[in-house]
């Protein structure tokens, strides 16, 4: 379906739908180590990732404006099907935040179209992680956003729309303090690297590939889209959906002066925490689907294809496993959302789902995504 045509169908339910009331009242109650992921899309240089939809891996191409430490243009995944946007107050605060804007509008409509899988009129919120230096920037981006779900008939169903802490840990992402927040939310990643400014970076000078035959990861850029649910300590067996528990985090020294084989080890063993072995195959069955932030980087190949044929033999890190940066290089702040994303557009409702970030020096985290609909299933062969 394209965009003009899923932006008419909003405005067309707008139209006929009754008299809607104002969201209900936020909660304060929500577990804080546990949410359920429902459903996601992304937008990356390999072109729209969604339920069952897995683009190829693309190939970097010669940006025409950015320049390696040898003279030389840099290859860079730039997304190319965006649309045209008219914000010159925005360009002139920071051009980095009119590109994002861009990136933004450009999903918005389909973004929304995910709210379908949701019980009528569910009130929700919206988090938005972007790295915008300019309060007005970030003004203009949200109200503008703001202003494209009051249009549709989920106008009346908006909460919270606000800028994201900064973190790599979803949980905390989505916590709400004392003013509370919606059941559902939807999580919007968006971050583009392919300019100057990022490419130079301290933050990123170690990762990104610095000259035309430097090793490293491509400077990137994406958007990606989660919707997820806030869950009550009360909430435990749905239909659909995963349940994401909180994740683990393992520090350690840098990678780069380690070698292969303790490397492997601790993967292992934050691998036997975050999915415990068990006797019953059947109430602990192997993820389906893996999915790690960067294979890109110097070891994390080796690493990671040593850990997990050590710890499932029947797993092929290269067949079953997904990384994020060869969809699209390395695109910042919107690889906080884009695994979970791809996790949930590449496993099957009933499977099982596993992410890892590996792409830091220091340390490394992982979450298990737990099928809601084989739990059901499971428990209720147990019972018959």
């Amino acid at each position: 379906m394209s965009r003009a045509s899923i932006f008419d169908l909003l405005h067309q339910r707008q139209a006929v739908s009754e008299p809607q009331e104002e969201p209900t009242a936020a909660r304060c109650d929500y577990a804080g180590d546990r949410l359920r992921l429902i459903d996601g899309l992304a937008l990356t240089a390999a072109g729209f990732i969604r339920g069952g939809e897995i683009p190829e891996a693309p190939a970097p191409e010669l940006s025409s404006t950015l320049y390696g430490s040898d003279g030389y243009r840099l290859l860079v995944h730039r997304v190319v099907d965006t649309i045209s946007v008219d914000e010159p107050r925005l360009a002139r605060c920071e051009a980095k935040a009119y590109r994002l804007h861009q990136l933004v509008q450009t999903v918005v409509t389909e973004a929304l179209m995910l709210l379908e899988a949701l019980p009528e009129d569910s009130p929700f919120d919206v988090l938005l992680s972007a790295p915008i230096r300019s309060p007005e920037a970030a003004a203009i981006i949200q109200e503008r956003l703001r202003g494209a779900i009051a249009e549709t008939q989920y106008g009346a169903c908006l909460g919270e729309l606000r800028l994201a802490e900064k973190g790599e840990d979803p949980h905390a992402t989505l916590a709400v303090g004392e003013q509370g927040g919606m059941p559902y939310v939807l999580w919007i990643g968006v971050d583009s690297l392919v300019n100057a400014e990022d490419v130079a970076a301290t933050q990123y000078r170690d990762m990104l590939v610095q000259s035309s035959r430097g090793g490293g990861l491509y400077p990137g850029e994406a958007v990606a889209v989660l919707l997820v649910q806030r869950l009550t300590a009360q909430e435990l067996e749905f239909d659909s959906g995963w349940r994401l528990d909180a994740g683990m985090l393992r520090e350690h020294p840098p990678r780069a002066g380690r070698r292969d084989h303790d490397k492997r080890r601790a993967l292992l063993a934050l691998l036997g925490d975050l999915w415990p072995a068990s006797e019953d195959d059947a109430s602990s069955p192997a993820p389906s689907r893996l999915v790690v932030d960067t294979v890109g980087m110097p070891g994390r190949a080796v690493e990671l294809g040593g850990a997990i044929v050590a710890r499932w033999p029947d797993i092929d890190a290269v067949d079953d496993g997904l990384s994020v940066d060869t969809l699209g290089g390395w695109s910042g702040e919107a690889t906080r959302v884009l695994p979970f994303v791809l996790a949930v557009a590449a496993t099957e409702p009933e499977e099982h789902a596993l992410v890892l970030s590996l792409h830091a020096e220091g340390h490394t985290r992982g979450w298990a995504l737990r099928s809601y609909a084989a739990d059901a299933a499971r428990l209720s062969e147990d019972h018959s």
